[in-house]
């Protein structure tokens, strides 16, 4: 609660003078300790609103409160005033926090330590009133606003009351206010320290400050309630993951699972003698988000997305063992998207074998697409795919295996947890006499009995006429529900095979094939071979 000491001309040390519509809750007669031993009489004032900053000592009827402009040293006339005066705090904090502890909120020294459960034991009787719209996020943000010295937006509050009621949205979208002044979004985002309703956390596209950054990191150090974080494209700082890190093991509470830092770009000035140039770098280095997050001790992690971050690792150094023990000893991990990272081999090594050994995960989604795995990264494949249980859905589009693809649908075949498989846009510089016999190795794959594959996706591949060898085979298969040959350009002629694999195929429930080329005849051939499956 706001505290005030009135004087006779109604000056309240440098805080404006309480108003005549302010609701005063509590008046008691106290001795402030001034300058020396020196007490002097004066009336104790506290209003509805609160801070939930101060800490709290009391020793007899002495009350120390410590805050943001000092310590103030007060005698109250009782031990009995004392404690209906902390009793009105908490309870005044209950009705602006819901849920929250006043014991957990603030630093209490009671004496004897009897009181303590005395007042413990009137707040958890205490009802608070209803808290209003999305657990009463309006209401604790003009306390933050009052407590920061910055103005209250209405704007704010009528976009949370209203508009983010009425979705019923549990994300607090920053992108909502970036309109507003810093120092209001940063109000906003204190807010979220202690507000019960909001679990995620967003801002894309818009770069973040270092205050505005520290106090995102204070939410994640302080939040019981913020379940998912995004960040993407806001220009963080190579330090960024240390000290996400270092506000982890500050909330041993924290039931942080999702985290999305895609695309992190920072724009820093490089000098060179006299020479002056721009640089557009990734900073935020996946491994040492990695190392954070096991220094951080969110194993109950379930999303981690880094798409087009960057490794910061030199051949011939050694890979950094953090990698894969941070894959190895994930307890909850469910997605995990490094797509467009320009993985190296002995990064995708460390992160497989990691995989392969945690007993703890079951059904991964491991998306590495556009990570420029090439041969290297194909025998990589090769040698662990096949033994790791727990990785239902894998992306390797976009990655330049071309020919090498042959190999390693062979031993992508022999792995029987994978459901959803994507190899698109891997055949662009392949030589025909290959490409006959990659076909061949998918078409084995499709075809084989028991089959776990359920999901294939050939995507912007270019196949042309020769993706009729897959259609073909579609006929025999009896696992895949969901094909994607989008961007294919296999015209009339692959329409008509689809239509002849539909005929026989009852499995088959979604069939993505558009950029295809195919004109209104290809069309009407489809058509009519899904009319005779009727």
């Amino acid at each position: 609660s706001h505290i005030y000491i009135e004087y006779e001309t109604r000056e309240i040390l440098g805080i404006d003078a309480v108003g005549q519509q302010m609701k005063l809750c509590v008046l008691k007669k106290v001795n402030l300790e001034v300058k020396g031993d020196k007490l002097e009489n004066r009336i104790l004032v506290s209003t509805i609103t609160a801070s939930v900053s101060q800490q709290w000592m009391l020793c007899s009827e002495w009350l120390l409160v410590d805050y943001d402009r000092g310590q103030l040293s007060l005698r109250l006339t009782s031990d009995q005033d004392a404690d209906d005066f902390i009793a009105h705090i908490g309870t005044n904090v209950q009705e602006i926090c819901p849920g929250l502890n006043p014991l957990v909120i603030k630093k209490l020294l009671l004496k004897p330590v009897e009181r303590i459960t005395s007042l413990q034991t009137l707040w958890e009787n205490h009802t608070p009133a209803e808290a209003g719209p999305c657990g009463g996020f309006s209401r604790l943000y003009w306390c933050v606003c009052d407590q920061m010295n910055v103005p209250y937006r209405e704007e704010v509050q009528w976009d949370v009351d209203t508009i983010y009621l009425s979705q019923d949205t549990r994300e607090l979208c920053l992108q909502d206010f970036i309109h507003l002044d810093n120092r209001d979004l940063l109000a906003i985002t204190a807010a979220l320290e202690l507000n019960q309703w909001f679990i995620k956390l967003s801002i894309k596209d818009f770069k973040l400050g270092a205050d505005l950054c520290d106090q995102i990191l204070r939410v994640v150090s302080r939040s019981t309630k913020l379940e998912e974080l995004t960040l993407d494209n806001t220009g963080l700082k190579s330090d960024f993951a240390q000290k996400f890190a270092a506000a982890l093991s500050q909330n041993p509470n924290s039931v942080l699972h999702t985290i999305s830092l895609t695309h992190t770009h920072t724009s820093q000035s490089h000098m060179s003698g006299v020479l002056h140039c721009k640089l557009l770098t990734d900073k935020l280095c996946v491994l040492q988000v990695c190392a954070s997050l096991l220094r951080g001790s969110l194993k109950h992690l379930t999303v981690l997305n880094l798409a087009r971050s960057v490794f910061n690792y030199k051949k011939g150094k050694g890979f950094p063992s953090s990698f894969k023990q941070f894959f190895s000893s994930a307890l909850s991990l469910q997605n995990i998207c490094l797509s467009g990272t320009k993985l190296p081999a002995e990064g995708l090594k460390a992160l497989l074998l990691g995989l392969a050994c945690n007993t703890n995960l079951r059904d991964v989604s491991l998306d590495i697409s556009g990570c420029e795995l090439r041969s290297a990264g194909s025998q990589i494949l090769e040698g662990c795919i096949a033994e790791i249980p727990n990785i239902t859905s894998l992306d390797i589009s976009d990655n330049g295996l071309d020919s090498d693809l042959s190999t390693l649908l062979v031993w992508l075949r022999k792995n029987r947890s994978i459901k959803h498989l994507s190899i698109g846009r891997n055949f662009s510089n392949i030589k025909t006499k290959n490409l006959g016999q990659v076909l061949v190795s998918l078409v084995h794959m499709i075809q084989e009995e028991d089959s776990p594959l359920a999901s294939l996706s050939l995507a912007d591949s270019r196949l042309k006429a020769d993706l009729s060898m897959v259609l073909n085979a579609l006929g025999g298969n009896s696992s895949l529900t969901h094909l994607d040959i989008s961007g294919n350009s296999m015209g009339d002629f692959g329409a008509k095979m689809l239509a002849k694999a539909l005929q026989i195929n009852t499995k088959l429930r979604t069939v993505i094939w558009d950029r295809n080329c195919v004109s209104a005849q290809g069309l009407q051939d489809v058509a009519a071979a899904l009319e005779k499956c009727v």
